[in-house]
């Protein structure tokens, strides 16, 4: 098993709150817009979102952990996130902010509450594998 840094995922769902909520509070795109990018840019070597957070000298929290849920529930954002960017892109303003809502509003409960609907769907689809025959 591998680390997971514990505060990059905490720096990461604040850093989606925030810039939600920013979007709806200030009635523009961008904030999501730039979440999209960096979140995208996130799968890549050079990541941006740990480039962040180490300028912030915000410490690391390494835990022994698989990160395969984690990986997969910020795809399932970034994916939501580029659907709300594409929304907006094409007028589809009121189906944006319903996305980005909808991103920002698990982020916010895996902050308070520590419940990943990304990591559940991941283990969900684990079981249904090996339930199958498939893994």
């Amino acid at each position: 098993m591998t680390r997971v840094d514990r505060r990059q995922l905490r720096f990461n769902q604040a850093l989606l709150v925030l810039g939600t909520a920013a979007s709806l509070v200030l009635r523009r795109p961008e904030p999501v817009w730039l979440l999209t990018l960096l979140f995208l840019l996130s799968f890549t070597r050079w990541d941006p979102l740990r480039v962040l957070k180490r300028s912030l000298k915000i410490p690391p929290d390494p835990v022994e952990e698989d990160p395969r849920p984690h990986r997969f529930a910020r795809a399932l954002g970034t994916l939501f996130l580029s659907f709300a960017s594409l929304a907006f892109a094409t007028g589809l303003t009121w189906l944006g902010y319903l996305l980005a809502l909808a991103v920002g509003l698990l982020a916010a409960i895996n902050l308070t509450f520590r419940f990943c609907l990304g990591c559940f769907l991941y283990y969900q689809f684990r079981l249904l594998r090996h339930r199958l025959g498939l893994s």
